[in-house]
């Protein structure tokens, strides 16, 4: 198995989606599929899901005798690609299926950049593939991804909760605490990229800040962050990344008021 990056921009995509995930998970299985790199995996604190689609045609090199899937410590490829270099490309390779070692190498054609090469230790994981239904939001928007990011960071300031509001007319967020007070917002409907909610419905729903903390890092790589919300269900985040086929989407539980 051999897969590279030489898309400068795609390899930033690459690192960043990979540089975060010890922030949920302490290992990961990544898949490759013949037509397509998947990834699954739930946070330590069983709140969220994450899921990473890359087709196999978004890299230069997609070579693949057979399906396969690695375990990896996540820590450890966050040490790999903190390294990197701007001019650095990708390459990961696997000579065999059985090999227990997984190589990466960063290879820049820059005489002031040096080429770096690992050998990672694989292993195994066992969890199972969470099947995940479609379904119908009550409300979608879409919000520029920075922007988002920059709100979520200002309002983790204030509280531990995030709460959002949408009716058809309105959508407010707030955060507080006791401590600190309450930061709130009007979010006007018109700056957004998109806004649409079922008639007549209100939604007043509330979510973990410090986990959407963690989603929000990966504003780097999409200029949009897509939002779907339902009631009694998980939140969705979306980053449609340079092509519509590949894809971050994150899952977060609402959180339920004690009675």
């Amino acid at each position: 198995m051999e897969i590279s990056i030489q898309n400068s921009h795609r390899c930033e995509i690459f690192t960043t989606l990979f540089q975060h995930m010890k922030l949920f998970s302490e290992h990961i299985n990544i898949n490759f599929h013949e037509d397509r790199v998947f990834i699954q995996g739930m946070d330590n604190s069983h709140v969220s899901v994450y899921e990473i689609n890359l087709p196999s045609d978004w890299f230069e090199t997609y070579t693949l005798e057979r399906a396969v899937t690695i375990g990896i410590n996540t820590n450890t490829l966050f040490k790999v690609l903190h390294t990197r270099e701007k001019t650095h490309d990708l390459r990961l390779k696997l000579e065999d299926i059985s090999d227990d070692k997984l190589e990466i190498a960063l290879h820049s054609e820059s005489k002031d950049v040096i080429d770096l090469n690992y050998l990672i230790p694989l292993i195994d994981i066992d969890s199972e593939m969470m099947s995940i239904p479609d379904m119908e939001y009550q409300a979608e928007l879409s919000f520029p991804s920075a922007t988002f990011s920059t709100l979520i960071d200002q309002m983790k300031l204030f509280g531990e909760t995030f709460n959002i509001y949408c009716s058809e007319e309105a959508i407010k967020m707030s955060a507080e605490s006791q401590e600190t007070g309450k930061m709130f917002v009007n979010v006007p409907i018109d700056d957004l990229n998109s806004y649409a909610i079922e008639e007549e419905k209100l939604l007043d729903l509330s979510y973990s800040l410090n986990h959407m903390k963690h989603i929000c890092l990966y504003s780097k790589i999409s200029k949009e962050i897509n939002i779907d919300l339902k009631e009694d269900f998980p939140i969705r985040f979306t980053y449609i990344l340079d092509d519509e086929r590949a894809k971050a989407v994150f899952y977060l539980a609402p959180k339920i008021d004690d009675c």
